[in-house]
């Protein structure tokens, strides 16, 4: 019985930790309440966007989100995969959302997004420390008419 307790200690913590991520991306993102983010977020925490740089502290954390969401008020993250070890929550989704408002820089087009992404989140004693986004940036651009990837230069032209 002694061999089983961790075992079944880790499962109970690693399925707190996916629950812990799943009611954050319902709450903050589907629900499109970024302010509540607070209740997920450690003071401390960090999150790391790649090109878009890092940011530190749960209050600019959520100044963040509420320019990201505020910009595509109507976002719907469906997680597809998530795996869970340890303090670590890996989680794939896919976000489909309106640009209907300022994001990057780049004044609202009223035109749907869909993109992929893959986020890491570390947790600690319940609250999120680090997040690591990969959001397909290129995806974002092109949907919005910004940017078109030369592979995809003369596909549905003339439609």
């Amino acid at each position: 019985m002694s061999v089983q307790a961790p075992l079944e200690d880790d499962q109970t913590r690693q399925q707190a930790n996916k629950d812990l991520i799943r009611k954050y991306t319902r709450v903050v993102f589907n629900a499109h309440n970024p302010e509540r983010a607070a209740e997920f977020l450690a003071p401390e925490a960090t999150w790391h966007g790649g090109t878009l740089g890092t940011v530190e502290g749960r209050d600019n954390i959520i100044g963040l989100l509420q320019g990201f969401i505020g910009a595509l008020p109507d976002i719907d993250a469906v997680e597809q995969e998530m795996v869970a070890v340890d303090n670590t929550v890996w989680v794939r989704f896919v976000i489909n959302a309106t640009h209907q408002g300022d994001l990057l820089g780049i004044p609202a087009t009223g035109r749907p997004v869909q993109w992929t992404a893959v986020y890491v989140y570390h947790l600690e004693e319940g609250k999120i420390v680090e997040e690591w986004a990969a959001d397909d940036l290129l995806a974002i651009l092109h949907d919005i008419g910004f940017v078109t990837p030369p592979w995809l230069a003369g596909i549905n032209q003339g439609a």
